[in-house]
Formats: C-alpha cells, structure tokens, sequence
C-alpha cells in the first residue's frame, strides 16, 4: 500500500514526516508531498500514484472544483483531516478524522482505508 501525506503548511511539515515514518515503520509506504497543498495539478497528478492520500480539508489545492470533481473520480482514496465541529466538506472523502486525533487512530484509518481497498500490509 503506497499512502501520500499532503502537510497543508510548512509548520506541519515536520509532523507529517513523523507520521510518514511511522506509517513506514508499520510496513507502508509512505511520502510526504511537499507543496501539493498550494498546487491543484501537483496534487492530481501524484494522489494517482498513491492508494491512499491523506490531505487538510482546508488545503488551497482542494478550493478548485476541478481538484475535487477529478479527486472524487479518482481510485485514490481519501482521509480528509478536519477541524473538530467543522461542516461537512464537499470534497470526496472515504474517512474523516477530527483534529486532535492521535497516531493510532490516524494509522486505524489508513489501514481501513487500505484494506477496503484490497492491499495487504506487511506486518
């Protein structure tokens, strides 16, 4: 299973490189995409490369309807992070978590995710 982390600022970059470690401590594979955030083309076109892609509701890439009529056609699938008590997003997402969430249950969902999806994770 290939997971793309998309940090939504560059504070949360160092926080999404710690959870990529661990996801590939868990036997995924697992990348950060760096700028994707700002970049609806950037972000298209490597969340097809990827099983499951874990993004910020609130990512820039993600306001253009383009972006989210061509993500929600995509296999790719999608742990939307949002604010606690935030509305519903109209991007596609097959799982949503709440911040604060902890690693454990981040890494429940993309292992759902993931095997909703048909792949196996080494163990």
């Amino acid at each position: 299973m290939r997971v793309l982390i998309v940090p939504i600022t560059d504070t949360e970059t160092e926080l999404a490189d710690m959870v990529a470690e661990g996801l590939r401590e868990e036997g995924i594979a697992a990348d950060v995409a760096h700028g994707a955030s700002d970049d609806a083309d950037l972000l298209l076109k490597t969340a097809r490369e990827y099983d499951v892609l874990i993004i910020e509701r609130d990512a820039p890439a993600l306001a253009a309807g383009r972006t989210r009529d061509l993500l929600a056609e995509s296999p790719t699938r999608i742990l939307l992070i949002e604010a606690a008590g935030c509305r519903q997003s109209p991007v596609r997402a097959d799982a949503r978590l709440s911040r604060p969430y902890t690693y454990p249950e981040l890494l429940t969902q993309v292992l759902a995710l993931g095997v909703a999806g048909g792949h196996k994770v080494a163990t």
